[in-house]
């Protein structure tokens, strides 16, 4: 069995999440530099070790003009390419996917500035699609991430939802240990799931996503926790930089808690094998 690293807990919020969900969940209007400082932070997730972001964290808003929305839409291309991406890679925080990561946020800072200034905030464009989508973080996510009328450039389901973690919605990023978990915990069925490896993650489609993200909130309401913090113990237990739990292991967890399971699986899931 893996093991976890006994300051676990000091590592769950080290991005600051739960404090930006308790300000959102007080009815704070978020500002067009915080809603692009989570968009950015979560695009640098997507191809960063979020060890690699800490460590430049407090040089970004230098770069970032103070995470001027309006500034980082109208920078050309060519300066993301000749200032921005050389910036990384002096710091070892480049990666494979950063420059298109890059050019799609500016893409999403266009779009939300365009619409900050018919509007009001950029804040109103996640006001009024979480409304519009659902009236749930999930939805918003899904929305975000695939729909015709709310999709921003670069941002599939999982990144939109960690981004919305970013700026204060209290909601779960289903990536490949969620997902892991969700499955090997009987919390989700997933239609696809060939286990090539001791890590492999299901194949989710759109609504899979949606359901496991609403399987970690039924998870957390259980345990009295906000989502996200639940969503980042279960990527503690599954990360490299964790306990880096194989799915066998995950299985084992909830075999050790049969009517936990039981209570949360919802009325399709696979039983426990």
């Amino acid at each position: 069995m893996a093991t976890w690293n006994p300051a676990w807990e000091n590592r769950i919020d080290s991005a600051g999440i739960e404090h930006r969900i308790q300000r959102r969940s007080s009815g704070t209007r978020f500002s067009d530099a915080e809603i692009f400082e989570g968009l950015l932070l979560s695009v640098l997730s997507g191809n960063t070790q979020w060890s690699t972001i800490e460590r430049i964290q407090s040089e970004l808003s230098d770069l970032f003009g103070g995470f001027d929305l309006q500034r980082f839409a109208s920078t050309p291309s060519e300066e993301i390419e000749k200032r921005f991406i050389p910036w990384f890679l002096e710091r070892k925080a480049g990666s494979t996917g950063l420059k298109r990561g890059l050019l799609r946020l500016q893409q999403t800072a266009v779009l939300l500035e365009r619409y900050a200034a018919d509007h009001g905030g950029a804040e109103d464009y996640f006001r009024e699609a979480v409304i519009e989508s659902g009236g749930q973080p999930e939805d918003l996510a899904v929305a975000i991430g695939s729909s015709p009328r709310w999709k921003l450039p670069g941002f599939g389901i999982a990144l939109a939802a960690e981004a919305l973690r970013h700026i204060g919605f209290d909601v779960s990023k289903p990536d490949r240990h969620v997902l892991r978990c969700m499955g090997a915990w009987n919390l989700v069925a997933f239609a696809s799931w060939t286990e090539r490896g001791d890590f492999t993650a299901p194949d989710a489609s759109p609504s899979e996503l949606h359901r496991a993200m609403c399987a970690v909130k039924r998870l957390a309401r259980a345990n009295r926790l906000s989502t996200s913090y639940v969503n980042s113990v279960i990527w503690t237990a599954g990360a490299l930089s964790g306990a880096r739990l194989t799915n066998t292991e995950l299985r084992a967890i909830a075999a050790d808690c049969p009517t936990v399971a039981a209570d949360l699986a919802p009325a399709n899931a696979r039983p426990l094998t």
